[in-house]
């Protein structure tokens, strides 16, 4: 499967889950010449091949028609930042966004089997930091914030907007999604308990 394909095949089981609503998310993957990005605007329930674009490291378009969201140019940082990540997989969910308003220091996770889904994770027994950024419109702020937490191997929340996955690979990357929306999920449900 070329990398285009399996980036769509990616963005529609997002899709498919609820996780881009309103044709909210952005999602890339690492290319020889840069990578690829979904272009701004696109129902992510029905994306097709063109409306992926191919951007340069620095976020200009190499080819495609549209335009990449403004949140294409933290994609890009990213990819400079740490050149092991391959994919980016930015989602908006309930849990996510919750989470990330009622803890803009971080999510604390300890216990859960899915833990070890994340890489370099063996035990649940153990206690894990799912960092969280604050949330800015300018994207070079947002990148700068980021950088300031480095690493994130798993990805990180941002505040009152949802996740940015990553991972070396696109299966690598939607395991990671899949492994913190669950783990999310999990939290936001015991918060309703403690009450």
């Amino acid at each position: 499967m070329s990398i285009q394909d399996e980036l769509l095949a990616a963005i529609s089981w997002a899709a498919q889950r609820g996780w881009a609503p309103a044709t909210g998310g952005n999602f890339s993957s690492r290319t020889d010449k840069g990578y690829l990005v979904t272009a701004s605007g696109v129902d992510k329930t029905c994306v097709t091949a063109n409306d992926l674009l191919l951007c340069n490291l620095d976020g200009g378009v190499l080819e495609g028609d549209g335009k990449p969201s403004a949140e294409s140019d933290l994609h890009a940082a990213l990819y400079r930042l740490d050149p092991m990540i391959g994919c980016v997989l930015h989602t908006h969910t309930v849990a996510s966004t919750v989470l990330s308003r009622r803890f803009p220091e971080g999510i604390e996770l300890s216990g859960f089997e899915m833990q070890k889904a994340l890489q370099g994770n063996q035990t649940h027994a153990t206690t894990i930091h799912l960092p969280v950024v604050p949330n800015s419109q300018d994207m070079n702020e947002l990148a700068d914030h980021v950088r300031a937490g480095w690493p994130m191997p798993w990805g990180f929340l941002v505040v009152g907007h949802g996740i940015y996955a990553v991972g070396s690979t696109i299966a690598e990357c939607r395991r990671h999604l899949e492994a913190i929306e669950f783990l999310l999920a999990c939290t936001l449900e015991e918060s309703r308990w403690s009450k």
